[in-house]
């Protein structure tokens, strides 16, 4: 475990790799604290290529979702729903340009 946690790479792992590898880096770290020992660099530089991978990964994950629910719950819109919403936008475009002199 520990030659994966040393040389992943996060771009061939799934997110839950991901998630366990970054668990086992946690505990090597309490380890290596609990029997008073310097923590190796590659300890700390492994868990935040780890975290930010991860983030990453779920910050799109989360995007996605939104964009799937927004179209979503534009495809559910009456026909009348979407003509007053696209009139307001005209009108707030059309303010628009009369202030910048159009």
């Amino acid at each position: 475990m520990l030659d994966r946690f040393t040389n992943f790479d996060a771009q061939r792992l799934t997110i839950e790799e991901l998630v366990v590898l970054s668990a086992f880096g946690r505990q090597l770290r309490a380890e290596y604290e609990e029997l008073d020992l310097e923590e190796p660099e590659f300890v700390d530089v492994q868990l935040k290529v780890l975290r930010r991978e991860i983030r990453t990964r779920n910050a799109d994950r989360l995007e996605k979702s939104l964009r799937e629910k927004k179209a979503r719950l534009e495809s559910l819109k009456t026909p009348t729903q979407k003509k007053a919403e696209l009139r307001d936008e005209i009108k707030k475009l059309e303010e628009q340009l009369a202030e910048v002199g159009g």
